[in-house]
């Protein structure tokens, strides 16, 4: 794809005269930063999505499988809250290892779920024991089972990375019920981008707010029923400073309890709850010492940004297909 301006909107297909915002250079790649004057889209050039090999290699995914997350995190459970009393099949987009459909079936749903990383499905299987769980994308998913339908289709965090929104919603259309709801989040576009280090190409390609989304998701025939921004806490930025700064306290204990207690009782013992009495000791000191070294700054960080939308780091969102 050449890094020419481009003349035609990727999201409303419209011709426009396109500036650039802003630029970004990856790997000798200059990415430039556009916005639709008509969908208000706001979307990276060249819009490529660099594949699944590269994103195994990424430093952001390369290890969310070792040490997978089990708890549902506040945007999985806003939209099986939201959607009470509703239950049916759910496919997710991107499942990871399955933490959202752990949650889905504890409340009645029956999930299913697809990823292009081997390693996050086969952990998804040994973790939490789902059964639907499949390497694949989401044309493919569609194609292998033209009979099945579902009430509920979640992709969190997903539109960011596309290069094809059209037929990414077209296949989606193939497996929803009629009236069917679609879940979904993304990165919020006014946050604070040093919260937000990791959203520029070649790992997100687009950014977002209420208004874009709204007006993206009519023209694909849905109907927003419910949005949800969700801001920086407190704690948030604590971990966000230590994660930056904290190298030079950390001992490493946390892991290496963890690693202790893998090697000797395995992954499933964790995912049971079961956790070592030790583990939540060395956790909660860990914790204890991140706040005393980070709390201060991060409550004055917390005061600043309070009556900004740079709080805002992203947003999820329930519509109904129209």
């Amino acid at each position: 794809m050449s890094n020419s301006v481009p003349t035609v909107c990727p999201l409303c297909n419209l011709e426009e005269v396109f500036s650039a915002r802003q630029q970004h250079v990856d790997s000798g790649v200059s990415y430039s930063l556009y916005m639709c004057p008509t969908c208000l889209a706001w979307f990276w050039w060249p819009l490529k999505n660099p594949g699944a090999s590269w994103y195994e290699r990424d430093e952001r995914y390369a290890d969310r499988n070792s040490d997978p997350i089990l708890e549902p995190n506040e945007k999985h459970v806003g939209v099986i809250r939201f959607l009470e009393p509703l239950r049916g099949s759910v496919l997710d987009i991107g499942c990871g290892v399955g933490n959202f459909l752990a949650h889905a079936q504890k409340k009645g749903w029956k999930g299913w779920g697809i990823d292009f990383d081997h390693d996050a499905i086969e952990a998804g299987r040994n973790t939490f024991g789902l059964e639907n769980l499949e390497v694949s994308d989401l044309a493919t998913f569609a194609q292998s089972h033209q009979s099945l339908r579902f009430e509920l289709v979640t992709f969190f965090d997903v539109i960011e990375h596309l290069d094809d929104h059209g037929t990414f919603f077209k296949d989606i259309e193939r497996i929803l019920m009629p009236n069917g709801y679609i879940g979904l989040s993304m990165p919020y576009r006014h946050g604070w981008r040093w919260l937000m280090p990791y959203d520029v190409p070649p790992r997100h390609l687009t950014r977002w707010d209420e208004q874009s989304l709204e007006k993206f998701l009519n023209q694909n025939g849905y109907e927003i029923k419910y949005v949800k921004r969700l801001h920086a806490s407190f704690y948030y930025l604590v971990m966000k400073l230590r994660f930056k700064y904290g190298a030079w306290t950390s001992i490493g204990m946390v892991k290496k309890i963890k690693d202790t207690t893998r090697s000797s009782s395995g992954i499933a013992r964790e995912s049971e709850g079961s956790v070592p009495g030790r583990v939540r000791m060395v956790q909660a000191l860990a914790k204890a010492k991140d706040m005393i070294i980070f709390g201060l700054p991060a409550a004055l960080l917390w005061l600043v940004l309070l009556t900004t939308r740079k709080r805002y780091t992203d947003f999820y969102v329930v519509a109904q297909a129209k």
